[in-house]
């Protein structure tokens, strides 16, 4: 089993001053559904298109930065002008990164527009993600506008109608310093768990300085991240419990030495996610095969 945590630099700025460099101008404002296909290790895979040219995208919450994969650009944006991109701030990326312009990115029947996009050699993920992928659909592209993820039913809905929020209650605010990450603080029973909600990490973990109850078990994970794949984890198999993010979450975590807590794919296909610009939400998932009951008859 593979956990892929990819998280992109935090704060860049584009060399040419005068723009806001990643958020879209423009973004969907219909509630048609973006299919995604969630692989047998986790993880979500989504169709999309970048000024005409087909792309498959890791759906990644866990991603600060909407990621094209360099080779894709050379190849299929030959005609894009490829701008130097300074790094701030807290980063993990190790090359030195570009940023394409994109006027239309399309994810389904999805279309946000005019805003610009990372590129990075990003080749070696696919190997650690089982099938082949052209970039990364990161956090400034979901939480444009107000997001369902359905991870369980298998599609993403960008600006839902609000026929489709019922059931959200107890929404917990994000982390105002970090548009562009779902961090939250979550409790367990009389102690508070800072996190992140990462649809591209296979599973679910906390650090073992958050003193969540372990087994005697280990296994061994492979971990792939933007520099590169390779890299070995043997976390402990947390017990089974409840980590309070709005509502009870039901948790089953791998335990790590690092100070990685994040809420993974395994978590997110139980529970749909409502993702705000200052707040989320958590509901059951709901089971598309449900019908409704239907209303008595008035005579």
């Amino acid at each position: 089993m593979k956990a892929l945590a990819t998280l992109f630099a935090l704060a860049a700025t584009s060399a040419f001053a005068g723009r806001v460099p990643f958020l879209p101008e423009t973004a969907p404002t219909n509630d048609t559904p973006v299919a995604v296909r969630v692989l047998g290790n986790n993880m979500p895979i989504v169709r999309g298109e970048v000024d005409g040219k087909p792309c498959t995208l890791l759906f990644d919450t866990g991603a600060t930065h909407t990621t094209l994969d360099k080779g894709f650009v050379e190849r299929e944006l030959k005609d894009h002008k490829l701008e130097k991109v300074v790094l701030a701030g807290v980063t993990n990326v190790e090359g030195l990164p570009s940023l394409v312009h994109a006027d239309s990115f399309k994810v389904g029947a999805a279309e946000f527009c005019d805003f610009d996009v990372m590129v990075l050699d990003i080749s070696h993920l696919p190997k650690g993600i089982g099938e082949k992928i052209d970039g990364v659909i990161g956090m400034n592209v979901i939480g444009r506008v107000t997001t369902l993820v359905s991870l369980g039913t298998g599609e993403v809905v960008f600006a839902p109608m609000r026929a489709r929020l019922a059931g959200f209650t107890n929404a917990v605010d994000r982390a105002a310093s970090d548009p562009f990450s779902i961090a939250l603080k979550a409790r367990h029973g009389e102690k508070e768990i800072p996190l992140i909600v990462d649809s591209a990490a296979s599973m679910t973990f906390l650090g073992r300085e958050t003193g969540w109850p372990a087994t005697d078990s280990k296994v061994e994970m492979s971990a792939t991240d933007v520099n590169g794949s390779g890299s070995s984890l043997r976390p402990m198999v947390g017990k089974s419990g409840e980590l309070v993010l709005g509502i009870p979450l039901s948790i089953s975590p791998m335990v790590v030495a690092e100070p990685m807590n994040r809420i993974g794919a395994d978590t997110l296909l139980k529970y749909d996610l409502l993702i705000g610009w200052q707040r989320v939400a958590f509901r059951p998932r709901r089971d598309p095969r449900r019908r409704r009951r239907p209303l008595p008859l008035r005579r």
